[in-house]
């Protein structure tokens, strides 16, 4: 785990320090003070004039769980989060812990006319608070002198002390897959380092954009998206919803829906979802709906949502009764998968996005298949050449199966719902939380195999070589203990792949080959008994 922590006192330099060090190091800097002004959608110091400081301690705390097992990064924090001991031991888990020293004077030099810190207001604040803090940065694993050096003096000295692993990022040609449907065509960007690109993949840019993201991934790359946009001298505003499956709901779309309609939002703007397939897929409806259509592009920033989410214009949220019911069919008018956004994500998210890669490979290519096993190494290394042909053979699947079905009716798109009958009972039997959507699909395409091979031609071998390429990326096979079969079951009766009482279940004939078998619902149970 590639990471560095700062900490130390108001006025050390964290923030500026720890971007030197993104830009040298091609580590993606984060602020834990940033990210609460996120998820609060209001500054740090209104947080403490109107909530205390002990508000803004719980949230810090939040903050260090939700970033729990993020990867490369440099995390610039808060002046006294480390006053707490479980911080102090959060932090020291998460990475390198470096503690930027200074001086009273230099503290008082540089936030001089600073109005935005809330506890150097009083008198004398700065040499009382530097005696209560005395030793708590002592946990630190290095310790630097900050008073006569620049940011990227010190950025160099850090490096240079850690030793850490930093390789230059490879230069690779993106590449461009063009989607044409009959509700219209656009191109998928696939590449490194292509963010900085946006604009000019954007036609007819509007005047105004929204961008709809999570504190998590806004902490991480909202900054950037919104610097890079309003250079081209257009207005940029944000929406902010929580992070989780669980708020995938028309309760947040109503939400974003005030914030738009309360800005003017018309149709000729656009919309930016900027996250994961949760974002996506909430982006897309709300632009499918608002006003009868707005202008969409997609950003993924996860590995599920790059491969899979993003593209083929189904867009939606959940309800009670079960994963997906309420949505439309809406494609966007530009996907941007760019592969450096991607080696920030923790091992069980990257794994996540994993399933759905190795969906595509079993129902329509062997050679990925192939790729996934022989390169497993290369890819759980985040080898950015390695994702990169594993996102663009994906998307050419899915574009080849969408581009002849869009609206699944004539059947063949269903076989991207291959380990999704199964994996959203298992969603919705665990009311969205414990498992991922990934780690869902999987365990369905270990069950679905098991079924396909008494309806086609997949043997006992090939289901055994899947079930062993799925455990070979960590992801489970089997219902998770805690959820019963018979209880998982009642969300069957609400999967919208249901018509007529029969499901059309995607069905291997063997690796990489697919079709779709329809069955009544009492003989898919009946098959479900028998696993």
């Amino acid at each position: 785990m590639q990471n560095i922590i700062l900490i130390g006192f108001m006025g050390s330099g964290k923030d500026s320090v720890g971007q030197a060090i993104a830009r040298l190091s091609g580590l993606t800097f984060l602020s834990t003070d940033r990210m609460i002004e996120m998820i609060e959608r209001r500054s740090i110091s209104d947080i403490f004039e109107n909530c205390g400081e002990a508000y803004f301690r719980h949230l810090e705390k939040n903050v260090l769980k939700a970033i729990r097992g993020l990867q490369n990064i440099v995390l610039a924090t808060g002046g006294g989060i480390v006053k707490d001991e479980n911080n102090r031991k959060r932090l020291s888990q998460l990475g390198h812990v470096v503690c930027l020293k200074v001086t009273a004077e230099m503290v008082r030099k540089r936030t001089d006319g600073d109005t935005t810190r809330p506890l150097l207001k009083q008198s004398g604040a700065v040499e009382k608070l530097l005696k209560e803090r005395a030793g708590i940065y002592k946990f630190a694993n290095i310790a630097i002198d900050t008073n006569n050096a620049t940011p990227d003096e010190l950025a160099e000295t850090i490096l240079r002390q850690i030793s850490i692993d930093v390789k230059p990022t490879p230069t690779i040609d993106p590449d461009i897959i063009p989607v044409k449907t009959v509700s219209g065509k656009y191109n998928v960007i696939i590449g490194s380092g292509i963010l900085e690109s946006l604009p000019q993949f954007i036609d007819k840019r509007p005047k105004r954009y929204a961008i709809i993201t999570n504190p998590l991934v806004g902490g991480l790359v909202h900054d950037r998206v919104r610097d890079i946009l309003s250079a081209q001298n257009v207005d940029v505003f944000s929406i902010v919803i929580p992070d989780g499956e669980r708020y995938k709901s028309l309760k947040t779309v109503s939400k974003i829906y005030d914030s738009l309609l309360e800005s003017r939002f018309d149709r000729d703007d656009m919309v930016i979802g900027l996250g994961g397939g949760v974002i996506t897929d909430i982006a897309g409806f709300v632009a499918a709906t608002l006003k009868r259509g707005c202008r969409l592009v997609n950003i993924p920033t996860t590995l599920l949502s790059q491969v899979d989410a993003s593209v083929g214009g189904k867009t939606g949220v959940n309800h009670s009764s079960g994963k997906n019911l309420i949505g439309s069919f809406y494609q966007p008018e530009l996907v941007l998968a760019d592969s450096d956004l991607l080696q920030t994500l923790p091992d069980r998210e990257f794994r996540n996005g994993l399933a759905e890669a190795i969906k595509a490979a079993l129902i329509r290519d062997p050679a990925l298949v192939d790729f996934l096993t022989e390169e497993k190494d290369a890819v759980l290394h985040r080898d950015r050449a390695a994702l990169q042909s594993i996102v663009r053979r994906c998307i050419e699947i899915k574009r080849d199966i969408v581009e002849q079905d869009e609206k699944e009716i004539s059947g063949v798109r269903s076989l991207l719902n291959f380990g999704h009958t199964v994996g959203h009972m298992i969603e919705a039997g665990s009311h969205y939380r414990g498992v991922k959507h990934g780690e869902a699909v999987a365990i369905g395409m270990a069950l679905e195999a098991r079924i396909g091979s008494q309806l086609s031609t997949l043997d006992v071998q090939q289901v055994t070589r899947i079930e062993n390429l799925i455990r070979a990326y960590q992801l489970p096979v089997t219902i998770p203990g805690k959820l019963e079969l018979k209880m998982i079951r009642q969300y069957l009766l609400q999967d919208k792949k249901i018509r007529g009482g029969r499901l059309k279940l995607p069905v291997l004939m063997g690796i990489g080959k697919s079709k779709i078998e329809e069955l009544t619902w009492d003989r898919f149970v009946s098959y479900m008994d028998q696993i």
